[in-house]
């Protein structure tokens, strides 16, 4: 991730970007040009402008302009959502570019600022930045989400978004042990709600999906490292290995220890025949 604060510099400055990470530009003031697929734009700040990963082209701020600017990879911006009942809308008001919505200057110097903050805490690298920078990074994915005008939208996010945010809150907390009520929570949603579209869109329930995933970390674990069984149950959020046990037996049909033989038998070459002895 990186972050940058623009003083008014002499000269005009300019960056091309091929869509591998999501941009926020800030223009504080002066001016301008975005280039964004078959499209120009003027800018003229205060003003925000949304690039979100996926997209390429180029923006230019003139001689004297005073802005800032951040490239947020894709896993750390999904750590940085706001949770809650708006956590699905700003997701999908941040698949979409913002081209140079009009800001207050009072909400364009207090965005600049938490830009500036971002850009101090990854120079420092303090104990904690990560979670600093993702706190501040929640608050300007709000303000985005705000400038998509989402209430102009229906208030309910379709299936389709329904599935893929709690995909993502699965990748983030399964390991957390939430429950379906709480994904519901932070989706906006109601547990019904969120079982009925991720049943329709995968065959599945959503406890199955959960399961599933963390079956899937707890066969990684036993397969490509040495971490004893107590030691992976930790690490995948079970309250004791015992526990753990019950559970991969009851999802996989054998034990931890079983599977983890079985895995290293299976990665024993076939048996040589006499023919190739030396």
């Amino acid at each position: 991730m990186e972050a940058r604060i623009l003083q008014g510099g002499l000269q005009r400055v300019e960056w091309t970007f091929s869509g591998r990470r999501n941009r926020i530009f800030l223009l504080g003031s002066g001016s301008g040009l975005l280039r964004l697929r078959d499209r120009e734009a003027p800018l003229l700040g205060p003003l925000l402008v949304w690039v979100p990963a996926g997209e390429a082209g180029s923006i230019g701020f003139d001689a004297g302009s005073e802005g800032g600017w951040l490239a947020v990879p894709d896993v750390f911006l999904g750590s940085a959502m706001p949770f809650g009942a708006v956590f699905s809308q700003v997701r999908e008001a941040v698949t979409r570019p913002i081209v140079g919505a009009r800001l207050p200057l009072g909400d364009a110097k207090r965005h600049l600022a938490t830009v500036a903050t971002i850009e101090q805490e990854l120079r420092a690298d303090l104990p904690g930045a990560e979670e600093a920078v993702r706190h501040h990074l929640a608050l300007l994915l709000l303000a985005i989400w705000r400038l998509s005008e989402p209430a102009a939208r229906h208030v309910q996010p379709s299936p389709r978004v329904i599935v893929r945010s709690f995909v993502h809150l699965v990748e983030l907390h399964a390991r957390e042990h939430w429950t379906i009520p709480r994904y519901a929570a932070a989706l906006g949603i109601t547990p019904d709600r969120l079982n009925t579209a991720v049943r329709r869109a995968t065959g599945q329930t959503p406890t199955e999906l959960i399961h599933a995933r963390i079956l899937s970390q707890a066969a990684m674990l036993l397969e490509g490292t040495t971490m004893q069984i107590g030691e992976i149950a930790e690490a995948l959020g079970f309250k004791d290995a015992a526990y753990f046990s019950r559970f991969f037996k009851r999802e996989a049909g054998v034990s931890p220890r079983a599977h983890r033989e079985d895995a290293a038998i299976a990665r024993i070459p076939g048996e040589t025949s006499y023919a190739a002895w030396p």
